[in-house]
C-alpha cells in the first residue's frame, strides 16, 4: 500500500523533492521508501544515481539531468547535502537548472540537517516541487513511539521507563531507535527497566546540556561535575561542549527576558528558533536563576572564550586538559552557595 502511494506521488505530482531536518532517521527512511517504490515500479534495471553535493559538477549538471535514462523509462537522481556544501550563488544556479527537470527524471535533494529557508533554491523547490521537513520528536511523541514499538514487538517496558528513554534521546529518532535495539537485546525477553536505561544509554549532547544546566541552577556541584565528565567522555571535545553551554545560556538569558515581559511560549519558539517542546523546558530552567545569575554566568563564559582566543588557555590536538579545567572551574564557581 505504501509503495503504491509512493508511485502515485511520483507519477501524479512533481518530479523535484527536498527532504531535510534534524530527524535524519525519519528523513533517511522516507528517502529509502521513495527509492524502493521507484525501483519496484520501473524495475531492477532502473537508473538510480546518487551524487554527493560537495562533488557535483554544477556546470555540467544540466546536461546530465537532461540525458535519457539507460534501459529504463525513468531515472532517479539523488543529491545529498547540496544545501550544506554549496554557496548561495551555486544554489541560485541550481534553482534555474531544476526548472528544466524533464518528465523522465525524478530529482531528490536530501539534507542530513536543517537548511536556510530563505535560499533561492529552497524557494524554487517549494514552488515547483515537494518539500518534507523532519523535525525532532517531542518527549510525548518519543514516548508514544517507544510504547508502540514495544507493543508491536512484545517487549515489556513501563510508561515511566519509556519517558526516561525518551528524555535521554532528546527527540532524535535515530538515537532512540539505536538505543531501543540495544536495550531490547540486553533485556533478552525481560522488561526494559529504568535502571537498564540509566546504565546503558548515553544521553544525547542536547539532553546532557539540559541536565548540566539544571544541576548548575540547583547549585548541585557533584551532579554538575559528573554530568560534564559524562559529556566530555562521550564527545571528547571540550571546545564543542563549551560552545553548546554558551549557546544554551545565551538562549536562557533571552528566554528569561521574554518571560519577564510575559511573552507566550509561541514567541520563544519563533524568536529563539527552538522546537515547541523545548520552550516549556527553557521556562522551567529560568526559574532556577535570577537575571543577575545569568549575566554573571555569561561573563564567566566570555572570560573563558577570551582566554582561549588570546592563548591564555593552551590547547593542542593531543591535549585539551587546560580547556577542560577551565570549564570545570566555571562549573565550581557557578555552584558556590551564596
Amino acid at each position: 500500500m505504501e509503495q503504491e502511494e509512493t508511485n502515485n506521488e511520483q507519477s501524479n505530482q512533481t518530479s523535484v523533492f527536498l527532504l531535510f531536518g534534524e530527524d535524519n532517521f525519519s528523513s533517511n527512511q522516507r528517502l529509502k521508501w521513495y527509492q524502493n517504490g521507484f525501483v519496484k515500479k520501473y524495475g531492477e534495471d532502473s537508473s538510480v544515481e546518487i551524487i554527493d553535493g560537495a562533488n557535483l559538477d554544477i556546470n555540467n549538471f544540466e546536461t546530465d539531468l537532461m540525458s535519457l535514462p539507460f534501459l529504463s523509462e525513468k531515472k532517479l537522481v539523488i543529491i545529498r547535502d547540496f544545501f550544506k556544501e554549496r554557496d548561495a550563488e551555486e544554489q541560485k544556479q541550481m534553482a534555474k537548472i531544476i526548472e528544466k527537470t524533464p518528465d523522465f527524471c525524478v530529482l531528490f535533494f536530501y539534507e542530513n540537517a536543517g537548511i536556510t529557508k530563505t535560499s533561492s533554491l529552497y524557494k524554487k523547490i517549494i514552488r515547483i516541487g515537494k518539500v518534507e521537513e523532519f523535525l525532532p520528536l517531542s518527549p510525548q511523541e518519543s514516548t508514544k513511539w517507544i510504547l508502540a514499538k514495544t507493543k508491536k514487538e512484545n517487549v515489556k517496558i513501563s510508561l515511566i521507563s519509556a519517558k526516561v528513554l525518551a528524555d535521554q534521546t532528546s527527540g532524535s529518532l535515530w538515537a532512540l531507535s539505536n538505543e531501543y535495539e540495544k536495550l531490547k537485546t540486553f533485556a533478552n525477553g525481560e522488561e526494559i527497566t529504568k535502571e537498564m536505561i540509566e546504565e546503558l544509554v548515553s544521553p544525547t549532547l542536547t539532553a546532557s546540556i539540559f541536565h548540566l544546566t539544571d544541576s548548575i541552577g540547583e547549585k548541585n556541584l557533584k551532579e554538575s561535575i559528573k554530568t560534564f565528565e559524562i559529556i566530555e567522555e562521550s564527545e571528547g571535545d571540550p571546545t564543542k561542549i563549551f560552545f553548546m553551554i554558551v549557546r544554551h545560556f545565551r538562549l536562557l538569558i533571552q528566554a528569561f527576558d521574554m518571560l519577564q515581559r510575559k511573552e507566550p511560549y509561541q514567541s520563544l519558539v519563533k524568536k529563539l528558533g527552538i522546537q515547541p517542546f523545548v520552550a516549556p523546558k527553557m521556562a522551567g530552567q529560568c526559574k532556577n536563576f535570577t537575571e543577575k545569575d545569568l549575566i554573571e554566568i555569561y561573563k564567566k563564559l566570555l572570560k573563558i572564550d577570551t582566554d582561549f582566543k588570546t592563548g591564555q588557555i593552551k590547547t593542542t590536538s593531543q591535549d585539551n586538559s587546560h580547556y577542560k579545567l577551565a570549564i570545570e572551574k566555571f562549573i565550581i564557581d557557578c555552584c558556590k552557595k551564596n
